[in-house]
Order: C-alpha cells, then structure tokens, then sequence
C-alpha cells in the first residue's frame, strides 16, 4: 500500500489586481492584496515637500492605461516589495496551501491514467510557485494548465489557476475555474467551499457582479462560521465594499465595524514579534467604517472617528483626504489645508487621491465623499 500523497501548492486565495483602464472594461475593487498593501505602512520616513494640488480629469484611452499602469506601480511601491508578503505572517491568511489527500486506491487510479511522472508534476509545481512569486502570471498559467490536463479533477490545480487568473484580470475565466473547483470538492469540506466561494466572490466584483459577490461572500462567512472558524476580516471588509457597491451603506459599515474587531481581536496577524499589519488592517477597517457613516449623513461622528485615526495611523494618506475633505465642508479651511498638506507630505503622497477616478472605483469611497473631495479640490 502507498502512503497518504499530499499535495500542496502555495498561492494565495485572496489576491488580485483590479484596477482598471476605464469605468466600461470590467475591474473594480480595491482587492484583498491591495487591501493590505494600501495600509502597510511600515513607519516610512515623511517626506514635508508641499505639492501642487492641481485637480484634471484624464480622458483619453492611452492616458487611462497610463493611469493604470501607475496605480499599479504606486500599490508595489506602497508595500515596498511585493514578494517581502509572503515571508509575513498576515500573508499566511492570504495564501491557500491547497491539501488534496488521495487515497490508496485513488493515488493508483491517477498513476495510471497520467501522462506525467511524479518528478514531472513535482516540476510544474515548482515552475508555476516560481513564476508566480516573479509575477509571470501567464508562465504560472501554461504550468498550471498543464497539470490540470494531467489531473482535470484536481481542485488543487483549479484553484491556483483560478488566482492566477484573477491577478491577470481575467475573472470570467476564473470564475469558471472556481466554479469548477466548488462541484469537485467534498461537501463536507466546509472550510475549502468557504475559501473557494470568496475567491469567486473577488473574481465577481472584478467584473461588477455585485449580487454574485454577495451572494458568495455571505455564503463563505456563514460557512466558516459553520466550520468553527472565527470570520476572515478582510472577507467581512470586502462584503462591506460590495454591500456599498449596492448602496446598502448601512449594511456596509456593519461589516466594517466587524472587520474591525475582528482585527482587533486577531492573534495571527504577527510579523516575528510586530503587530503592525493587523493594526493596519484594523485602521483601514476603521477608515472604511467612518466613510460609511457620513454616507450615512452623521458627518460629525465620521470626523471624530478620522481624528482619532490620523494619530493612531500618522502615515495615512487616505485618512488625512477624507477629514480634509469633511473638514473643509464644514468652512475649517485651515485645518483642511494643514491636513492636505501633511497628506502630500507624506511617504506616499496625495496624488491619487486628486484623481476621483481613482477614489471612487478604485479606493471605493461612497459618493458623498468623493464630492466632498471633489469641492475640495475644486474650489479654492
């Protein structure tokens, strides 16, 4: 009799690139990856140069790719080195080390039908865990197709392709990969169905199916729950953005607030002995739920909340735009540009955010907020 085979492939659940060229080609949200790298801070030096505050709106389609391109480029640069997440504690939350257990029998069956060796498959394995940490996405792709042809009832090899392609941005495809992967799977396997129903949820905001997202998101955490399982707190954040996404802003910062004191209370969230990613992922929680509540019209408690935020998160871009923006609507237009001009002055600066393109579908601020920027940086 063999042993028990199991087979593992590091990638993450949650991850992805969703920004987009332009509001009519599907992208989206601000994803789980992005999600931790906005607000990985990492106490970076400030950098008080005051900048300009001159507000345009791109239009043209190769100014939108270049918009793109540095969305993209800022999120790797706000995070440092991308690869540096992998070797963090949080990210081990994000990465799926997907275990499939095959059976005497089963393990037998597969040798006999596949076409690759065990050294072969061990080899793609590597290939596609290597491309994909070197962001060679369509390398980790092909490696990946390759071992699903060998084992097309593998939801190990689905799954890793599925976030592959969503980091490629293309979710139909991975939606289909997921999809996939939820038939295969045991139905027992609660914990695995709630893993793959918020990686389809991703997939689904990636291409504005807000209800689709819905629907998997609240699946995944009824699910976990279900397992024994405390709720992911980025997964209660994200339901919150598609909950806000259907303008349901009072839902929206329920999950927030959940996310929050689920960060809160998390013991995970470790780097060696800091703390500093899962207070960071409790801030953005904060910020999020703060947002919500002057969507919701009680614009003084948001900004009570924001100035708690601006001296628990001091390098904070995204805090200090939005209490500028509640600041300045509320005729304080010296604290407002104070504020603003610290935001500039910092690390990362404020470019982005004089981009409401960026704010609204990207950052995903409700839209009073992103009016409330945008007088601010209008009107002058």
């Amino acid at each position: 009799h063999r042993h028990t085979q199991r087979i593992r492939i590091m990638f993450r659940t949650v991850s992805s690139q969703l920004a987009g060229p332009s509001q009519t080609t599907p992208s989206s949200s601000h994803s789980f990856r992005k999600q931790r790298e906005h607000y990985c801070f990492h106490n970076q030096n400030r950098n008080r140069k005051s900048r300009s505050r001159d507000f345009s709106v791109t239009s043209s389609v190769k100014e939108e790719e270049e918009k793109e391109k540095e969305y993209d480029g800022e999120y790797q640069r706000q995070h440092i080195n991308r690869r540096q997440m992998t070797l963090s504690a949080l990210v081990s939350t994000t990465l799926a080390f997907v275990s499939t257990t095959v059976s005497t029998e089963s393990a037998f069956a597969a040798v006999t039908k596949s076409s690759l060796t065990d050294e072969e498959v061990y080899d793609l394995q590597s290939v596609a865990a290597d491309a994909y940490n070197r962001q060679d996405f369509t390398k980790a792709k092909e490696a990946l197709t390759k071992l699903i042809e060998n084992e097309p009832e593998s939801a190990s090899w689905l799954e890793g392709r599925a976030q592959v392609l969503v980091d490629q941005k293309q979710f139909k495809e991975a939606i289909s990969d997921y999809s996939r992967c939820l038939e295969i799977i045991p139905t027992k396997d609660l914990g695995a169905e709630a893993r793959l129903r918020a990686g389809r949820a991703l997939a689904e905001e990636g291409i504005y199916q807000w209800e689709p997202a819905l629907v998997d998101y609240n699946r995944a955490l009824e699910l976990a729950t279900t397992a024994g399982f405390r709720p992911d707190p980025y997964v209660l954040n994200s339901r919150g953005n598609v909950r806000g996404s259907l303008n349901d802003w009072k839902g929206a910062k329920e999950d927030y607030e959940g996310a929050f004191a689920a960060f809160q209370s998390a013991s995970g969230f470790r780097n060696g002995s800091s703390t500093t990613q899962r207070l960071d992922g409790a801030i953005y929680a904060r910020s999020n739920a703060a947002l919500a509540t002057a969507e919701l019209g009680d614009a003084d408690s948001a900004i009570k909340e924001l100035e708690g935020l601006v001296r628990r998160a001091p390098n904070s871009t995204d805090v200090r735009a939005a209490l500028a923006a509640l600041y300045w609507e509320q005729g304080k237009r010296e604290s407002a540009e104070d504020l603003w001009n610290d935001a500039c002055g910092l690390y990362f600066g404020c470019a982005q955010y004089k981009d409401l393109d960026f704010v609204r579908r990207i950052r995903r601020w409700p839209p009073s907020m992103v009016s409330r920027l945008e007088n601010f940086l209008q009107v002058r």
